[in-house]
């Protein structure tokens, strides 16, 4: 089965290549994705190292894509990345000295997508159980849920006030409505199934699982950053800005978490290569 990632990053020095390393495995292509020095809405980023990290990434099997293309959306510039995947390059060309057959390979598009957000890292034990569970139950699309962070990696949020919940795996072909929306029918036929006793209707009728916790999940390093500054200008080139009002930050910062020793915390975040301040004594 080919998995083909796609990550969004915008100024993501701390967390690129760790996002890559416990994908690269099990991908058969990775694109990052970046617009360098805009966000969304056309205001000036001055950027940092993430590009060069990319591109200095060991990549002996040539899976890393690196798209640098202005984009306004967040949903079309993914959906833009997966589309151009779909599509057969290597259709009815005149090689000019490779085997014809390498090029149909690389150019072979992908059974699924792995949507990841630049922030978003797997656990690189389990990650292999999860496309398991993907290869056995073969869904249209697989949500993915996983922790979230505040500060450094030692402050989770407990499972019970808060659990990231987004699309990871998605079958090509299938595009989004909007960020990590596949369809809105999807909720609104959840919604009015409810009322008659259909658990999510919406989800059955399109073929849409969630990944269990016991199989395995991410780890979502939502405001991990440097310092609160860093955490105030990623706030600030968010692509939905709506749902994030001057005193989200605050808010989200009073958050109840708990305190989470390394030694439990995913063998990849334990040795990654993090600014110091991402762990506590």
């Amino acid at each position: 089965m080919r998995i083909h990632a796609i990550i969004i990053a915008l100024n993501e020095e701390d967390f690129i290549t760790e996002t890559i390393k416990p994908l690269y495995k099990h991908c058969s292509g990775i694109s990052v994705i970046t617009q360098y020095d805009r966000d969304y809405y056309s205001k000036p980023v001055v950027p940092d190292n993430t590009i060069s990290q990319v591109l200095n990434y060991p990549d002996p099997e040539g899976k890393i894509h690196l798209v640098v293309r202005r984009y306004n959306d967040e949903t079309a510039s993914r959906n833009h990345e997966m589309n151009a995947l779909l599509f057969d390059a290597s259709r009815k060309i005149q090689p000019h000295g490779v085997d014809p057959k390498l090029i149909a390979a690389f150019h072979r598009p992908p059974d699924y997508f792995l949507v990841c957000d630049a922030d978003e890292i797997y656990d690189v034990d389990t990650l292999p159980q999860i496309i398991e569970y993907l290869k056995k139950k073969k869904p249209r699309a697989m949500r993915v849920s996983g922790y979230n962070y505040h500060l450094s990696w030692n402050r989770r949020e407990p499972r019970e006030k808060y659990v990231h919940n987004h699309f990871g795996f998605v079958k090509a072909g299938l595009f989004f409505e909007q960020r990590r929306v596949l369809n809105w029918n999807e909720s609104r036929l959840n919604k009015l199934g409810s009322k008659f006793g259909f658990k999510n209707l919406g989800s059955r009728l399109y073929n849409f699982i969630d990944c269990p916790w016991e199989v395995g999940m991410m780890h979502h390093a939502g405001y991990v950053r440097r310092n609160k500054e860093k955490l105030v200008e990623k706030m600030s080139r968010h692509s939905h800005m709506e749902a994030h009002p001057p005193e989200f930050l605050e808010q989200a910062l009073q958050q109840e978490y708990e305190f989470i020793n390394t030694s439990l915390l995913p063998v990849n975040i334990q040795n990654g290569d993090w600014p110091d301040s991402f762990f506590e004594k």
